[in-house]
């Protein structure tokens, strides 16, 4: 059995990594949901405003929590 590279184990905690945004066949989640999850991430500490980068996967969050089979990283969506 080999042993996973950084991206497979990435993709294990986090659902996505950010070459699935290039990808065409990557699935979206409709508006409402990225809605939902974006609101939580707006209200959550670990949220840098400014950026609205995650502290914890360093996702931008306005583009992961639009992908289908992403999760956030201290399991709240």
């Amino acid at each position: 059995m080999s042993e996973k590279n950084k991206w497979q184990q990435y993709k294990e905690k986090y659902g996505t990594t950010p070459f699935d945004l290039l990808n065409p066949n990557t699935r979206s989640v409709d508006i409402e949901i990225k809605n939902k999850r974006l609101d939580i991430c707006i209200s959550c500490p670990e949220l840098i405003q400014l950026t609205k980068t995650c502290k914890k996967c360093g996702c931008f969050m306005e583009i992961k929590t639009r992908l289908e089979a992403s999760k956030c990283p201290i399991g709240k969506w």
